[in-house]
């Protein structure tokens, strides 16, 4: 009888010890597909036109250009979009292309935001060598503000630009010219320089 109640115990307990191992718990499995991560762009548009809300494009242009007092002779209309999606800063330079026109302070360049405000910035006026050079172009959103000093995706600003020589230029400026190119840059604002990279 001793035997026979020890024999229960031992299979009683060989039965609990298989029980430890063995558990069945509730589980679920669930997927959702197509999910996404999208960059955004940087895209700034840039055209030269003859005035606000003009779709045809031009270029910067004066003729006769003569020595003056205080007489600013128009050029054109630059028209700058932000058709990406971020928002950007940018700068604008002029590279000298051609020709034998004197490029220095006796050239004036009067450029100002064209706005609907009375309250818009003033026009402001440079040289070519403050215009001329990319790292230090005084022709940048910091000094034109708008938005914060950036342009904000779907944002359009225009500038005017008027040039005037200076009236003791004299003769050696006479019958000559010169062809240039402007060149604009943007980046996201954040950023503290105008490279990938920097």
């Amino acid at each position: 009888m001793k035997g026979y109640i020890v024999s229960i115990l031992i299979v009683g307990l060989a039965l609990g010890g298989m029980g430890l191992g063995t558990f069945a718990w509730f589980t679920d499995h669930s997927i959702k597909e197509e999910n996404v991560i999208q960059t955004g762009n940087l895209e700034l548009n840039v055209k030269i036109v003859e005035s606000v809300g003009s779709a045809e494009e031009t270029v910067l242009e004066v003729e006769n250009l003569v020595p003056s007092t205080n007489t600013w002779t128009p050029a054109g209309i630059i028209r700058l979009e932000n058709t990406g999606t971020t928002p950007l800063k940018w700068r604008g330079y002029f590279v000298k292309t051609d020709g034998d026109l004197p490029l220095n302070s006796k050239l004036h360049f009067k450029i100002g935001q064209v706005t609907d405000s009375p309250f818009g910035d003033r026009p402001k006026v440079y040289t070519w060598n403050d215009l001329k050079v990319a790292d230090d172009t005084l022709l940048n959103s910091d000094n034109f503000g708008g938005g914060g000093g950036q342009l904000n995706p779907g944002s359009i600003q225009y500038y005017k630009v008027e040039v005037r020589l200076d009236e003791d230029a004299g003769n050696s400026y006479m019958d000559k010219s010169a062809t240039f190119k402007a060149i604009f840059d943007a980046t996201q604002p954040k950023n503290l320089g105008w490279s990938q990279t920097s």
